[in-house]
């Protein structure tokens, strides 16, 4: 007999794995959770709209960070290869997210926002990996601005995969 688990089972969320064991599945089923089949129009067009529109705003980010690279900070050590990583991460996160759009997809989308700000903020204060840069450098208020509203759009979305009404 297959075991289901609770998120399987039922449209509700109480917050721990089960007892009993059946962790992975239940973590697994929280990650690939839906928005509940229960959840009003509103709810279902904040949860889809909004990693949808998050996944436009990780693409917007990722694409500054490829200008950026093109423009001179390739030849930035550390920084240089990080910027390329981060602008090829987003595309694929962004793909993802628009064919796969699940609470897993809200929140990577978000937690790659979160690290994009914490990023330049560390690089515009303290600096990082030796590199030292401010925000009025071209992108940066811009990036800035994308990435935060992004956050929010993601947060929101991911939230509203717990919605119930």
């Amino acid at each position: 007999m297959r075991q289901v688990s609770p998120l399987a089972a039922t449209s509700s969320f109480h917050g721990a794995p089960p007892a009993g064991g059946g962790r992975v599945t239940w973590a697994l089923d929280l990650a690939q959770r839906r928005v509940p089949v229960d959840a009003s129009r509103p709810v279902r067009w904040v949860a889809i709209g909004g990693v949808v529109l998050g996944a436009i705003a990780v693409a917007a980010s990722a694409i500054i960070h490829l200008h950026l690279w093109m423009q001179g900070y390739k030849h930035i050590h550390w920084i240089g290869p990080l910027f390329l990583a981060q602008a090829i991460a987003g595309i694929g996160l962004a793909l993802v997210m628009v064919v796969y759009p699940r609470l897993v997809s809200a929140v990577a989308g978000g937690l790659y926002m979160a690290s994009t700000i914490g990023g330049l903020l560390m690089s515009a204060t303290v600096g990082i990996f030796g590199f030292h840069d401010g925000l009025s450098v071209p992108w940066a208020t811009s990036s800035l601005v994308i990435e935060a509203a992004g956050l929010v759009v993601l947060v929101a979305a991911g939230a509203a995969f717990f919605a119930r009404h």
